[in-house]
């Protein structure tokens, strides 16, 4: 995922869940979704397996993460984001710093991976509810003001997080063969469960706007803008108003079905 530009380096400081559990139910239990996996083959099909020496043993893959987005309701294609394409690239080069002594091996088409994986294949669907007010998670930024291509000034920016709602319908899918986790979300709906969940509810040609607003309706701020040695406004609710906004964009554009993230473990 990219920061926009006015952005700059932004870590979390401090998280504290705070003592007020969520309320968490297992709506449903089934295979693995279509979509999920169909959105893995064309990049699988495109993908390029290295293949080392005999006498070498093939590293261990780090865990990477894509992300899979629809954009047009009418063809269901996915799009792999930024970020997925800088861990690619980061992979990529791990195989390319490799001794100018030894052979190099050989790129192949890899059309019909196989992996030896004890992990099953499962999907999972969760009804969470979470309302909290002991939550604490600080992060620390800037704004990123900029002027002929090169920064002029850079204003710190911490925010604290202080309470949430959250309700939603959160799809675990686990797939044993690739393997990998799919992660999605979805507003919940009186809509009663179908044999493969509740997908017939929340088809994409029919979904509704501000899906982030309706999962995240409540979410407190705290702000603070500038130096602590120096002059520091507090509690700026157009900032406080802006990071919502923003947050719940990004629950839209990222996790809300027919977006998911997938990890590759």
């Amino acid at each position: 995922m990219e920061l926009p530009s006015y952005m700059g380096a932004t870590h979390i400081e401090a998280l504290d869940l705070g003592t007020e559990a969520p309320d968490v139910q297992v709506v449903h239990v089934g295979d693995v979704w279509r979509e999920f996996r169909e959105a893995l083959a064309p990049s699988r099909a495109s993908s390029m397996t290295w293949t080392p020496p005999r006498s070498a043993s093939l590293p261990r893959m780090p865990m990477r993460l894509r992300t899979f987005r629809q954009y047009d309701d009418e063809m269901p294609t996915s799009v792999l984001s930024d970020a997925e394409s800088l861990m690619s690239d980061m992979e990529d080069s791990l195989y390319r710093g490799s001794d100018t002594d030894s052979d190099m091996g050989t790129f192949l088409h890899d059309e019909s991976p196989h992996v030896d994986s004890d992990m099953p294949s499962v999907q999972v669907q969760l009804s969470v509810q979470w309302l909290t007010s002991t939550l604490r998670l600080s992060v620390h930024t800037s704004l990123q003001i900029h002027h002929a291509d090169s920064t002029v000034m850079s204003l710190p920016i911490t925010l604290v997080i202080t309470g949430l709602e959250l309700f939603a319908q959160v799809y675990i899918a686990l797939d044993g063969a690739t393997p990998c986790m799919h992660l999605s979300l979805s507003e919940p709906s009186p809509a009663p469960c179908a044999p493969d969940g509740l997908r017939a509810a929340h088809d994409p040609r029919t979904r509704s706007r501000h899906q982030g607003e309706r999962i995240l309706p409540y979410l407190a701020v705290e702000s603070q803008i500038g130096e602590p040695s120096k002059h520091v406004l507090e509690n700026v609710g157009k900032v406080e108003r802006f990071v919502t906004h923003m947050l719940r964009q990004l629950l839209e554009s990222e996790l809300v079905y027919p977006h998911f993230y997938t990890v590759y473990l």
